[in-house]
């Protein structure tokens, strides 16, 4: 897949499909920037990234907007807000709520939010992801209780938005 700017360049894409981080890394260390490389947990997703519409569940109007319920997480202005009261957070807790959020109830390894979040691969060491999260927690709780980083031992976590 390739998309043009406005500017008439030309930015190859390719897009991973269920594939591991591991095979995700070598194939971006393969095009060697040579291409913007997507990844997409299921083809589902995948077709949504072809054709750019946000999932109308999950995200509001506006790109960059995340709602479950009550969240409302918009990372454009790098805001989050529950019922309308604002949640202050650090740029770290906020990207790791910005990536639980983007698909709410999945479980989120340690291997994927270090990735995504410290940009660096997964040695083992599970204390800043764990250390991040105790402090999002905290934050959250001081606004709403409903609204939990739920722990999956020995695999990552998830976050649960109440109906």
């Amino acid at each position: 897949m390739a998309r043009s700017s406005p500017t008439g360049i030309v930015t190859p894409y390719v897009i991973c499909v269920g594939t591991t981080l591991q095979d995700t890394a070598a194939i971006a260390g393969a095009v060697d920037r040579r291409a913007v490389v997507l990844v997409a947990p299921d083809t589902e997703t995948a077709r949504g990234l072809l054709v750019e519409q946000p999932n109308p569940a999950h995200h509001s109007e506006r790109a960059g907007v995340i709602e479950h319920g009550h969240l409302r997480v918009d990372s454009t202005a790098r805001e989050v807000t529950w019922a309308g009261v604002s949640i202050e957070l650090s740029a770290r807790e906020f990207d790791l709520l910005a990536i639980l959020a983007s698909d709410a109830g999945r479980v989120w390894t340690f291997e994927e939010l270090m990735a995504r979040i410290w940009h660096t691969r997964y040695l083992g060491d599970a204390d800043p992801v764990v250390s991040a999260v105790k402090r999002l927690r905290k934050r959250l709780a001081a606004v709403v209780e409903e609204l939990r980083v739920v722990s999956v031992r020995g695999v990552g976590f998830r976050l649960v938005v109440p109906d």
